[in-house]
């Protein structure tokens, strides 16, 4: 469906009983990053899921993908599916970045938090790949990263452009649900027909470096959250150290910090009975759960409490 959010947005309504519930996937990503969590986190939320400006069905038109913009598009989501009710945000990646932004700015609509490996700055010691590290910086520089990012697209196709980023954003891509996958392949062939594919993703890659250099923004913004969070972290993310989401939980104490091993930057594609087993218990230990708990999956991976 498309939601008039001072512009369209592109939304799916999962359905469910209780709470609402808004996720938001992160760079280059779109709602389909939560097709194999939302049915079950649906047991006792009312989810919702949205493609953020220029991503996924989302048209990017006159408007702008940047993080504050794209904030914004967050925070009238987040208004229009809570009819006044506060609202448990969960963002991945620069999703994760924006919700905490949401979060800092709007306490009276965010009643919990969920990061599942949120865009941090990168800490002492942390690695980025050297690859991930020049494709920002080209990105950055105007006029190259919008070129580049055309011919890559058009040198690869639809399909080996989505396993590329599956392969970069998991440790096993064979965890990933092939039908998933078939539809983020899907919804890339339908993307490159698009006047400008790949505005949006320039726009929002360049924005995102801009602030991931600015440490003590995110510092603040990360302190001055209010909500109960829940910080899940893989710790064989790429793009995002573990390390980073530790200088995030050693900041806030009060928050809960979970790493799933052998796992990447996308635990609900990589993991998904594993990450709602973590969500659904981090829910019931801080009596947050509503109506009975789930039952809880066959783990997929061991899970660490930091």
């Amino acid at each position: 469906m498309i939601l008039d959010l001072d512009g369209p947005v592109h939304a799916m309504d999962h359905g469910g009983d209780g709470p609402p519930m808004l996720l938001v996937h992160g760079l280059g990503g779109s709602l389909l990053d939560w097709r194999d969590v939302a049915p079950s986190l649906a047991r006792h939320h009312r989810v919702w899921s949205i493609d953020l400006v220029g991503f996924g069905r989302t048209p990017i038109e006159n408007r702008h993908a940047t993080i504050a913009a794209n904030q914004r598009v967050v925070d009238a989501a987040v208004r229009h599916i809570g009819h006044g009710e506060a609202v448990l945000l969960m963002g991945n990646s620069m999703g994760g970045l924006i919700s905490i932004v949401e979060a800092s700015r709007r306490p009276d609509l965010i009643a919990r938090l969920v990061l599942v490996d949120p865009a941090l700055p990168r800490t002492r010691g942390g690695r980025l790949a050297a690859m991930i590290a020049a494709a920002f910086l080209v990105l950055a520089m105007p006029g190259m990263g919008q070129w580049l990012t055309a011919n890559h697209s058009r040198r690869r196709g639809a399909e080996r452009l989505v396993d590329d980023v599956l392969k970069l954003c998991t440790v096993d891509v064979s965890r990933v649900n092939p039908e998933t996958r078939d539809a983020q392949v899907e919804l890339t062939r339908w993307r490159a027909e698009l006047d400008d594919p790949h505005r949006a993703f320039v726009e929002a890659s360049r924005s995102l470096t801009k602030w991931l250099l600015r440490r003590q923004t995110i510092q603040a913004h990360i302190r001055d959250v209010r909500a109960p969070t829940l910080l899940i972290h893989g710790d064989s993310d790429r793009l995002v150290s573990v390390s980073a989401a530790g200088w995030a939980a050693s900041l806030r104490p009060d928050w809960s910090f979970r790493v799933l091993s052998d796992t990447g930057h996308v635990p609900q594609l990589e993991r998904p009975r594993e990450f709602v087993r973590l969500v659904d218990s981090w829910l019931e230990e801080r009596g947050l759960a509503v109506g009975n708990p789930a039952q809880p999956a066959e783990p997929a991976a061991s899970t660490s409490r930091r």
